[in-house]
């Protein structure tokens, strides 16, 4: 039996075990609660309605709770300096305002959370919540969703280099035949996905999902819609086009090759070994699949947790191993095939120096080079190794996929802060 046929046989003989953890119905009584301020399944996600929603986001679907660990208790940050936001200016449209203000008033940001290696120089809790509140982190969901096919590379679980339907093998015959992981994980697959004016997915991606409930799209999960992808427009390897489906692909083929759901090795390999503070929350599909792509909901101090373990080379702080230290060493170096990708993609206008790997932003932006998890409505987690520097936010900006959000945080605020902290 060749390689590519062996992993065919285990991914198929491991799946049928893949949820074997409880996925919980979304919460009905919130449901009522909400329904009578206008707010319900359908609209949730509306930026009109994201002050509200974004930090209760898990409770309107289905969802998987992930727990923290008794074992390692969550690390004590020392408060031996401090960063004002209102003391640090940016350039807006209409010229310079402190950051405070920027993020609160005009980016609509909900928390922030800035550390320098074991030093917490800032944080803040608005839009009525405080340091215990989990939030939606949508797309920042990617890079955990990636960081978990790289602890399942190192384990010898998952190979990269393979094609997508060595381990999905209903795949074969979809635009993603033949299309190694890492290409996927990449954002480097070629799909030709048709999307309505102004959104920038197909609505059947969400439909499938049930995301915003119940509906006669006749999906039953994620998968089903996927295997629905039938065109690539370009030839893998060569175009960064930044396309949920590869998250979910790539996070579908980590159940495969584990034999476990993603919220159940998050919490065996990360969450529990993190020191966090609180459960996350993931949300899933009607088949149990996790949202890969976007649906994660935690606070804003564990995922500043995630970034200071980036800066340890992937050690939490008791010394041990936990994101694989070649996975960071590859990420941090990039290579020929990314860059090209990236260089051929819309993002290299913000920052023509990057790439995207492994689910993750590298950016050089003015003298800093630092990882970029991002989400669509601000959030965001921010890592320099050189300033030792992480910054975590959410936020609830109401528009998605606009230029002034990205220039704003990535052009403006963040070398701000970088600028700041690089000094203390």
């Amino acid at each position: 039996m060749n390689k590519i046929n062996c992993i065919v046989a285990v991914s198929f003989l491991l799946s049928s075990a893949a949820y074997a953890q409880s996925i919980l119905p979304p919460d009905q009584a919130f449901l009522d609660q909400v329904e009578g301020f206008g707010v319900t399944q359908e609209n949730w996600d509306s930026g009109e309605n994201a002050a509200v929603t974004f930090p209760n986001a898990y409770k309107f679907t289905r969802h998987y709770v992930v727990e923290p660990s008794g074992d390692i208790e969550p690390e004590s940050w020392t408060e031996s300096k401090s960063l004002d936001l209102s003391e640090l200016t940016a350039e807006d449209a209409d010229g310079p305002l402190d950051i405070e203000t920027l993020l609160r008033d005009r980016l609509k940001n909900h928390t922030v959370v800035i550390l320098k290696g074991d030093d917490l120089l800032h944080q803040h809790f608005w839009n009525g919540m405080d340091e215990t509140s989990t939030h939606l982190d949508m797309s920042v969901t990617k890079s955990f969703t990636a960081i978990l096919a790289g602890i399942a590379a190192a384990e010898g679980k998952l190979d990269m280099t393979a094609p997508v339907e060595a381990y999905l093998p209903r795949f074969k015959g979809t635009a993603f035949e033949g299309v190694s992981l890492q290409d996927v994980a990449d954002m480097n697959s070629g799909l030709d996905i048709p999307t309505p004016p102004f959104l920038s997915w197909d609505p059947k991606f969400t439909e499938s999902q049930e995301w915003n409930g119940p509906n006669d799209s006749g999906l039953n999960g994620i998968e089903d819609y996927l295997v629905t992808i039938a065109q690539r427009k370009y030839e893998p390897g060569t175009h960064y086009q930044y396309q949920d489906p590869n998250t979910e692909v790539l996070g579908l083929a980590v159940e495969a090759a584990t034999g476990v759901g993603l919220a159940e090795y998050l919490q065996d390999k990360l969450w529990s070994k993190l020191g966090a503070e609180g459960e996350a929350y993931w949300m899933a599909d009607p088949s149990g699949a996790t949202v890969a792509s976007g649906g994660l909901n935690m606070r804003t101090r564990d995922l500043a947790r995630v970034g200071r373990m980036m800066l340890a080379g992937g050690k939490n702080y008791a010394g041990d191993q936990v994101i694989p230290a070649a996975f960071l060493d590859a990420l941090w170096m990039g290579n020929d095939r990314v860059r090209g990708a990236w260089s051929n993609g819309k993002e290299a206008v913000l920052a023509p120096n990057g790439w995207y790997k492994d689910q993750i932003r590298i950016l050089e932006i003015g003298d800093h080079k630092f990882a970029a998890f991002v989400g669509i409505h601000g959030q965001v987690l921010v890592v320099e190794p050189e300033s030792e520097t992480v910054i975590a936010m959410n936020g609830g900006y109401p528009q998605t996929e606009t230029e002034r959000m990205n220039s704003m945080i990535f052009l403006q605020i963040v070398p701000a802060i970088l600028d700041e902290t690089a000094k203390m």
